[in-house]
């Protein structure tokens, strides 16, 4: 008696634990009719138990389960081994809802199969907050394109699933031109709606089976998976190309973009994602030097590539070890032949022993972020250079820097030449800074307030390659600056047509209209230096005079000549001033 009272006691703990118990449970014959299902079955799924009871488990189905799914959950069944998964199903309510399912065979007398129990929990939410954060991680948070991790794993994938004789995978990778100027002009906010119009207009412009992704800043990239030819992507890159041809609206303003695109394929047979995305970037570097729309990866682009890492490397130590130094031009009248100046020009000799050109090391010291610090030094040394020349009475009533608009546009640069010129006692007039006139239009505008203040410091100022930018002739009257330099290539040019005469003619009629000195570079023949004075340029430099020196071949040359200062100077005339530099050439 007392034996059948515990096991009465037993069936009833059981049997609560059964209804009590937060997970759902199921019970079904060996048919899978269900027999029994629990109050935490009837909270998940919707189904009242009468409504359930009698029925089958595919009440709840979801048909987001392959027949291949179903086949194995009976096979394992029927082998008498429990199935665990996580099932999609559907609620009464026609919500869908992810289950974690333990389905277990449950045995009688003789090991016989009688029924199947199913416990499981409703983990939604979990699952929920799963694919958001998955999608977090593939997805660029304010465009809402792929991003790069996305299109990583997308490409890797083509790559480990193509078969021998597949079309090519071609990968675009692509920087907006002149971005950054609408982010220091309009502001962060204005930048980041213009990126999700270009993402807008990128996904409207290419195929449905193009996977576009943004890289990071103002950099996207386009993975094509099937491109029968090299000229298929060429109709693509074309068709890019006219998509940037069209303006963006932004804040009531017409925005101009451009871009620069590198195309690289897989080809490779042990090819992986990241050696592609290299590739492209790569090419994409090169149009951008090169100033084209796009360029297709070369094995020649790697071994530049390869060549500029050693180089910034290189220049980072140079930079530590203060391996720079400056080299004089002079700069002379054209009617009377007085030294009006030196251009200081940068110089870099790699401790190897070769001389390595400025085209090549100066972008890469601005791309390296230390062009600052060199202006800076640069400033110093000059100015330090002055005094020297005028203790020891050496002539040169002027030294010209060059400063780009990136360390322009930073106003720490006035308080560098006030604090040089104060502490070399260098007289303010004597220090010129020379500004490139090519610069983007945006970091033209901003420095302007910067060269105001230098010019109230008593500095001279000079538009470097006058006539060869964005503003042309236009833009003059809002630069306060005293002198202009016409670039070589006028200079070069002059001899070719009247054409080019006209608009030499014109750049120095419009400059010296604003009572502008006008200085000519590139003088290198004497029917160049004749053509010069008759259109009344001021002062000429270039080989035709003398080519670049030494500090201390500067001070010989220049105490070779007459001078009575920098307002008055009457040195020899230009004339004489060649005689003896083609005498220097012939002893040499």
């Amino acid at each position: 008696m007392s034996e059948n009272r515990g096991n009465i006691g037993t069936h009833r703990v059981l049997s609560a634990a059964l209804e009590q118990t937060a997970d759902a449970v199921l019970i079904t014959d060996t048919s899978g009719v269900i027999q029994y299902v629990n109050e935490s079955f009837e909270l998940i799924t919707g189904y009242a138990r009468h409504e359930a009871v009698g029925l089958r488990p595919n009440i709840v189905k979801s048909g987001r389960h392959s027949a291949d799914f179903y086949k194995e959950l009976w096979t394992t069944l029927r082998q008498g081994h429990p199935f665990k998964a996580v099932f999609t199903n559907c609620r009464k309510s026609g919500a869908l809802y992810h289950e974690s399912k333990t389905i277990t065979p449950i045995r009688g007398d003789g090991n016989i199969i009688t029924h199947y129990v199913a416990t499981g929990r409703d983990i939604s939410e979990s699952i929920d907050l799963g694919n958001r954060l998955q999608e977090l991680a593939y997805t660029d948070s304010l465009t809402r394109l792929p991003n790069r991790l996305r299109l990583l794993e997308a490409m890797q994938t083509h790559l480990d699933h193509r078969s021998e004789g597949a079309p090519a995978l071609v990968l675009l990778f692509l920087d907006l031109e002149g971005f950054k100027g609408v982010n220091d002009t309009f502001g962060h906010p204005a930048g980041d709606r213009l990126l999700i119009d270009v993402a807008r207009r990128l996904e409207d412009g290419l195929r449905p089976t193009d996977l576009i992704a943004r890289m990071g800043g103002d950099e996207f990239a386009i993975l094509m998976p099937w491109v029968e030819t090299e000229s298929g992507v060429m109709a693509v890159l074309e068709k890019l190309s006219r998509l940037f041809e069209v303006p963006f609206d932004i804040d009531d303003a017409s925005i101009r973009l451009s871009a620069n695109i590198g195309a690289a394929f897989a080809d490779g047979p042990s090819e992986d994602s990241y050696a592609v995305l290299k590739k492209a970037d790569i090419a994409m570097y090169a149009a951008k030097e090169e100033g084209v729309s796009y360029r297709f990866y070369s094995d020649a682009m790697m071994r530049h590539a390869a060549d500029r890492f050693v180089l910034k490397n290189e220049l980072r130590r140079a930079s530590e070890r203060r391996d720079f130094y400056l080299e004089y031009q002079l700069q002379v009248g054209s009617e009377d032949g007085c030294v009006r100046g030196v251009e200081a020009l940068l110089r870099w000799r790699h401790h190897a022993g070769a001389l390595i050109s400025p085209a090549q090391f100066i972008p890469a010291l601005e791309e390296l972020g230390l062009l600052k610090q060199i202006g800076e030094w640069t400033v110093r040394e000059v100015c330090r250079q002055l005094q020297i020349w005028r203790a020891t009475r050496v002539p040169i009533p002027k030294i010209s820097i060059n400063l780009n608009a990136g360390q322009l546009s930073d106003a720490s640069i006035v308080e560098v030449v006030r604090e040089a010129l104060a502490f070399y006692d260098v007289p303010p007039g004597c220090l010129e800074i020379e500004v490139v006139e090519t610069s983007n239009l945006a970091d033209m505008r901003k420095v302007i307030p910067v060269l105001k203040e230098l010019k109230g410091l008593g500095a001279s100022l000079a538009l470097d390659d006058f006539g060869t930018g964005f503003s042309a002739l236009t833009h003059l009257k809002d630069f306060p600056v005293n002198a202009v330099k016409i670039d070589r290539e006028f200079i070069a040019d002059m001899d070719s047509g009247e054409s080019d005469m006209r608009m030499l003619r014109g750049i120095l009629h419009f400059a010296l209209s604003y009572g502008l000195e006008v200085i000519a570079e590139g003088v290198e023949t004497t029917e160049q230096l004749d053509r010069l004075r008759d259109l009344s340029c001021d002062t000429v430099q270039g080989f035709l005079l003398a080519r670049p020196m030494g500090a201390a071949e500067v001070a010989a040359r220049a105490k070779s000549f007459p001078f009575d200062g920098p307002a008055t100077g009457t040195l020899s005339p230009v004339r004489p001033l060649l005689r003896e530099k083609w005498a220097d050439d012939q002893a040499k």
